[in-house]
């Protein structure tokens, strides 16, 4: 078997477990609405995946060097297809929160492992790159590949539940275990630390909260955006404005990544506080064009500029055996944001409504990429 079939084949399987985790996005809504959960239990329910990665990353983050590369990918698939099935036995919020439990411990679990089987196995010049790239885009492209092709089933086909697409996710993971378990895997390394702490490099905190915004931009758009648009009566505008911000995310963060790692976050933070002002606006006017545009920005600032900068900030003021303590540091930080706004913003929904609680949302946001802003230039100088 070649070195780029073994690549090809790991990067499959980190597609499958990425795409499980938008795959029933736009039935979010959907869910809230039969259990009466509302903005702030539908918050709760996402965040849930989140959550499970903060509290199991330092835990997780060694486990393929002590066990092998091959039974943490193997697991996350089988993961990652229990949550589908759970959603097509009981589809609602407890369903939703328990898939999204399932799904950050999958994607915990292949998170650091997938990147460094792919770059094992691959050969020839430029291998680690290659492997990178592939993973990058089996990691983020999923993301964007979930949710839309749920769409495009309810839209094509009707409401029906369970959609097409569930099926064809359990039948994906159906087939690629077998073909996963016929790779060749390196030997384990029984002395390799249990548990794994995040780290923080000197100079690296503002570029690491610029994540923390962005995250809590995303998140917030996955969840009371679309909230808010199905109780005005547009359940399928959400879903919409988050694929093409995932789209376009995952499109600009290959593009970029040869820019400064100050310049990418201090290019990132007007970016998202801009792109956020459009999906709200959007939002309570309904408006499509505002939210294709918000989203394309709050994309771009999210999964490009601050994600970019966020980590190459860490490697570059970590030393070679911190980075990967480093990376995780912003994933941390990242997940919280993923976490904390959205759960609050979603309750604020319940409590006061849509306009008043997105607008909140969006001071708060702009006071804290002006301030990681003003950190960013002070240190330049």
């Amino acid at each position: 078997m070649s070195s780029n079939t073994s690549v090809a084949r790991i990067g499959a399987a980190v597609f499958a477990i990425g795409f499980s985790t938008t795959l029933a996005m736009p039935l979010f809504t959907s869910y809230a609405a039969r259990d009466g959960g509302g903005a702030g239990g539908l918050s709760a329910a996402f965040v849930a995946y989140a959550a499970t990665l903060i509290v199991t990353a330092p835990l997780l983050g060694g486990l393929s060097d002590r066990i092998g590369r091959k039974p943490c990918v193997l697991a996350g698939l089988v993961l990652a297809g229990l949550s589908t099935l759970s959603l097509m036995l009981a589809p609602g919020l407890a369903a939703l929160a328990v898939a999204r439990v399932l799904q950050g411990l999958g994607i915990g679990l292949v998170a650091g492992g997938a990147t460094a089987w792919a770059a094992e196995l691959a050969t020839g010049p430029d291998a680690a790159r290659r492997a990178a790239r592939v993973m990058a885009f089996g990691t983020a492209g999923s993301y964007g590949a979930g949710a839309l092709s749920t769409l495009a089933a309810l839209w094509l086909l009707g409401d029906g539940e369970p959609p097409v697409t569930f099926w064809l996710h359990i039948a994906a993971v159906a087939l690629l275990v077998p073909v996963v378990a016929r790779l060749p895997d390196r030997r384990p390394v029984a002395r390799v630390a249990w548990l794994r702490l995040p780290a923080f490099p000197r100079g690296t905190v503002a570029s690491s909260f610029g994540m923390f915004a962005a995250w809590g931009v995303t998140g917030v758009t996955i969840t009371s955006v679309p909230s808010a648009l199905a109780a005005a009566g547009h359940p399928r505008l959400g879903p919409l404005a988050v694929c093409f911000m995932i789209l376009v995310g995952t499109a600009v963060q290959q593009a970029i990544g040869h820019l400064p790692a100050r310049r990418l976050s201090l290019v990132g933070l007007p970016v998202l506080g801009a792109g956020a002002g459009l999906v709200i606006l959007g939002t309570l006017g309904a408006s499509l064009p505002l939210l294709l545009a918000g989203g394309a920005l709050v994309g771009s600032a999210a999964y490009g500029f601050l994600f970019v900068g966020a980590l190459a900030a860490a490697s570059e003021a970590a030393d070679g055996g911190d980075r990967a303590r480093a990376a995780a540091g912003v994933f941390l930080v990242s997940h919280a944001g993923f976490c904390v706004p959205p759960l609050l913003t979603g309750l604020a929904v319940d409590a006061f409504g849509a306009a008043a609680a997105l607008a909140g949302f969006w001071a708060g946001l702009t006071a804290l990429c002006a301030g990681l802003a003003a950190v960013l230039l002070r240190r330049r100088g």
